[in-house]
């Protein structure tokens, strides 16, 4: 297999997660996380680049979802921009706070630990409850 055909590969995965778990595509916000790091942190952008390759790239070796990769490494990044912690909003509104790996489907944000600081949207369902949207606009506005 080529590296074009592996990551065509990899994308067709990712594209059937996303469909599969009702989740947006999450890369775009993920680019802009480490604009935000290139920006502030040319070490850490560094270090980001690194685990992508590791974790996102290097896992698909693993045979692991593809959209749990990439959110587990969207909260990473959303950590190092600031640090907080991941909660999982339900269609009902309800928060909490994943024990393990973050589920896929509910709306997921990175909320920061700094007063007044907006959460980081880190995976958005396709279709959002008002309750999710509501929460959104409450906390990351």
């Amino acid at each position: 297999m080529t590296e074009g055909d592996e990551r065509d590969s990899i994308s067709e995965a990712y594209v059937a997660a996303l469909s599969q778990h009702g989740i947006g595509d999450v890369q775009p916000a993920y680019r802009q996380f480490l604009r935000r790091l290139k920006a502030h942190d040319a070490g850490l952008y560094e270090e980001a680049v690194e685990r992508y390759q590791a974790d996102v790239i290097g896992g698909a070796e693993a045979e692991s979802d593809p959209l749990l990769r990439w959110v587990q490494y969207g909260a990473w990044l959303a950590g190092q921009i600031s640090p907080g912690q991941l909660v999982a909003v339900d269609r009902q509104g309800r928060a909490r706070k994943p024990a393990g790996p973050p589920p896929l489907g509910p709306l997921l944000l990175h909320l920061p630990e700094g007063q007044g600081e907006r959460g980081i949207p880190i995976a958005m369902p396709t279709d959002p409850s008002e309750a999710q949207e509501a929460t959104l606009k409450l906390l990351c506005g």
